[in-house]
């Protein structure tokens, strides 16, 4: 497994959240489960792009079972097959710079969880549901921090593909030097600054 390199950046330094981007998204409706392949109807998704939707029909559910990831799916209760959107969640490990903030000692690699995919079915598309993922996704890295968690995490990373590092962006991520490609990271602190900020709307 490759080991990313956090960009040494102050936590301090990150700016307040805007409360309009982070607050309880209004979709009675709708929520979001682990996916079963036997409710949720995999080869109907269609996010426009194949590889994201092969990996969602053919090995997202292995990929669970065999304890590699987890993949959740954004579904309407009334619809439960249906699968608005999805994303997958997987652990990483994080290799510090001397001098980073909170982890100047710390001598390891680090743990941290990646968000590994993440797409909406193109006919849910300019809905907001992207926006309701990632906020799922930094409210499960913060729940990493309750006592009752297995496994702590020093924050969340994601790839951020071209044209859209700007979205990760609105929600605290900030860049991370690695040897093949430039990613995004969303330290601890600033996960559980969203989650308290989602539970207040």
């Amino acid at each position: 497994m490759p080991l990313w390199t956090i960009r040494h950046q102050s936590i301090a330094s990150f700016q307040t959240l805007p409360k309009h981007l982070i607050r309880k998204m209004d979709f009675d409706m709708l929520g979001t489960v682990q996916l079963n392949k036997q409710l949720h109807n995999r080869n109907d998704f269609d996010c426009g792009v194949d590889a994201l939707n092969n990996y969602l029909a053919k090995h997202a559910s292995s990929s669970d079972q065999r304890s590699l990831t987890k993949t959740f799916v954004l579904v309407d209760s009334e619809q439960p097959e249906k699968i608005i959107g999805f994303y997958t969640l997987a652990y990483t490990t994080v290799s510090v710079p001397d001098g980073h903030p909170r982890l100047t000692q710390y001598p390891h690699p680090a743990p941290a969880l990646k968000l590994a995919r993440m797409a909406i079915d193109k006919h849910f598309k300019n809905h907001r549901f992207g926006e309701q993922l990632l906020l799922e996704c930094i409210r499960k890295t913060a729940l990493s921090t309750q006592s009752d968690n297995p496994a702590a995490v020093i924050g969340l990373f994601v790839d951020a593909k071209e044209g859209v590092a700007d979205f990760y962006k609105n929600y605290g991520f900030t860049e991370v030097d690695c040897e093949t490609q430039q990613r995004l990271y969303l330290p601890i602190q600033t996960c559980i600054q969203v989650a308290l900020m989602m539970e207040s709307g």
